[in-house]
């Protein structure tokens, strides 16, 4: 129950992200498909580091067409796919107490306010509907989870 819990409310996260964009161009909804893809293949087993390494660099990539708070929550996804892959034989959990899910937590707390500034500074930017809010949020907390 503990490792399936966070594993649920990431992909449900993913999954609301993706649902939240799908009605619209390809690269709204695109990187979406890939975070889902990245959180399915961390969910599944342990693929080893290579692929989440992958993984974790075609989502950071995903962050050059994608902005605001969208943006953030792919750059907080690359650093807990790449922080997933550190860890040996794929273990989701104890990796380093609770530090490294504070560690994701105030990472996106951070990306979330500086898209929220950068909206301010800069009005033009498209802003996350509220479904897609929610799953950002999900996503993040369930990854994050996953790491402690």
């Amino acid at each position: 129950m503990h490792d399936v819990l966070p594993a649920t409310v990431a992909l449900t996260g993913s999954g609301l992200c993706l649902v939240g964009h799908v009605p619209g161009p390809v690269r709204r909804w695109g990187p979406h498909a890939v975070v889902l893809a990245v959180t399915l293949l961390m969910v599944v087993g342990s693929p080893g580091p290579h692929p989440l390494l992958v993984g974790a660099g075609v989502t950071a990539g995903m962050c050059l067409f994608t902005r605001g708070p969208v943006a953030a929550d792919l750059a907080v996804m690359a650093v807990v796919t790449a922080a997933m892959a550190r860890l040996p034989d794929g273990q989701h959990h104890h990796a380093d107490g609770h530090g490294l899910f504070a560690l994701a937590v105030v990472l996106w707390l951070l990306a979330r306010a500086g898209a929220v500034m950068h909206r301010a500074l800069r009005p033009g930017v498209p802003c996350a509907g509220p479904l897609s809010g929610a799953g950002g949020a999900m996503m993040a907390l369930g990854m994050a989870a996953m790491l402690s």
